[in-house]
């Protein structure tokens, strides 16, 4: 006797079928009962009349799917699932085989495949429900800028921040690069770059930081941040958002970079700020083709900036004024004048302006003249500057505590004093 294994679907096929035979049931309405075709009903019960239970079982069960893997092929793949594409999710893996080895696979297959080995784990995504704010229908009227300090090279360099400059529209990526920490300096090279590929873009959508916004007291309300003062003569609008939640699409950038961007530059062998920014024009492209989206409307919002000095612009701008022996002072350096215009026109207190660039140049201006300087020295600070974190522990270093016990040294007189030897 024949001991045959039947799912419940095959089960139920051979109970409808049999109600058939019996009379009791029409092939139409089996047919509509099993979701099958009235012919397929008739082929079954040909079948189960002839051979029994056995004819209604696929004959395919058991046998080597006609699309399954070459077991060699398979291990090629696990191989470079546990060597340099560890960490790589399906869907960025099916990608990335294909580009780069020429396999082509389903994504589907890959996140079985991974689960079997216990290379890749599902995560359940806790979400927490904001309201959806709609996109602005023209491509540059809001961008989305912020910075991401991460180990961008996966320890083989030094820890930096990415900056990113998001349209709202369309989620493309305008401009980005590294820099070593979020600077004001890094924001104008950011500017620089959006600015001379696409246009002035109408507002500027960014965190509260301080690079963006005075944080100091409610009374300073008339106090500028440079990149303010910056967007300012732009004509651009700077909106703080509240929570990070509300510049999302930068943040949901951050998140998928932190995955992809590091993968990438893990098997191109990056490792420094140069190569990175080097690689991330190509890598921005290849984001936009695969996550960009079509505004609602087909018009540009952005606007020329012909007419337009970027380079004095995009710079910290500060005012000085001149000393008695035409000098000035910039955080810790002396400069000093030596033009022959500064000896004849210049006096104590007239007023300089000075424009520090983001590539590291200076330039100093009275009125529509450009001044030479030239460095004398740096001040000398009495007491070193100390952070308020490290205060304390400074202090202590300082100042002795009077409720420790002092130890004397063990040269010290009083441990080496030997008495005189008794009188005889």
């Amino acid at each position: 006797m024949e001991l045959l294994t039947l799912t419940s679907k095959e089960l139920e096929r051979i109970r409808t079928l049999q109600r058939v035979e019996d009379g009791g049931l029409s092939q139409i309405q089996a047919a509509q009962s099993l979701g099958l075709s009235v012919r397929q009903v008739r082929r079954l019960a040909k079948a189960l009349g002839r051979d029994g239970p056995q004819g209604v079982l696929s004959r395919r069960r058991g046998a080597t799917p006609n699309n399954r893997l070459n077991d060699a092929l398979r291990a090629s793949i696990i191989e470079r699932c546990r060597g340099p594409y560890r960490g790589f999710g399906p869907t960025f893996l099916a990608q990335t085989l294909t580009e780069h080895d020429g396999i082509t696979v389903s994504r589907e297959w890959l996140r079985a495949l991974m689960i079997e080995q216990k290379l890749w784990r599902p995560r359940a995504r806790h979400r927490n429900i904001h309201p959806l704010r709609e996109r602005r229908p023209r491509f540059g009227e809001l961008v989305q800028m912020d910075g991401s300090p991460h180990d961008w090279f996966e320890e083989r360099g030094p820890r930096c921040s990415l900056l990113l400059a998001i349209d709202d529209a369309t989620g493309c990526i305008t401009s980005g690069r590294f820099e070593p920490a979020e600077t004001t300096d890094g924001y104008f090279r950011l500017l620089d770059a959006h600015l001379l590929k696409f246009g002035r873009f109408c507002a500027a959508y960014t965190d509260k930081h301080s690079i963006f916004r005075y944080s100091g007291s409610s009374t300073d309300q008339d106090v500028v941040t440079q990149l303010q003062r910056a967007l300012d003569e732009l004509d651009i609008e700077l909106i703080c958002a509240n929570s990070p939640q509300a510049k999302g699409r930068v943040e949901r950038a951050n998140r998928t970079l932190q995955d992809r961007l590091i993968k990438a530059m893990r098997l191109a062998a990056i490792s420094t700020i140069d190569a990175g920014n080097a690689f991330l024009p190509h890598f921005i492209d290849d984001h936009n083709c695969r996550f960009a989206v079509n505004a609602a409307l087909d018009q540009d919002a952005h606007r020329s900036i012909e007419g337009l000095d970027l380079r004095d612009i995009l710079c910290r701008k500060d005012q000085r004024l001149v000393t008695k022996n035409l000098m000035f002072q910039l955080e810790d350096h002396c400069f000093k004048l030596v033009d022959p215009y500064s000896r004849r026109h210049l006096v104590s207190g007239s007023r300089l302006t000075i424009l520090r660039h983001h590539d590291g140049h200076m330039t100093v201006r009275h009125a529509d003249h450009i001044l030479e300087v030239q460095a004398v020295g740096k001040l000398v600070r009495n007491a070193p500057i100390v952070g308020a974190k490290d205060l304390n522990e400074h202090l202590n270093r300082r100042i002795p505590d009077p409720r420790k016990v002092r130890k004397p040294a063990a040269n010290h007189p009083w441990k080496t004093f030997r008495p005189p030897p008794p009188a005889a």
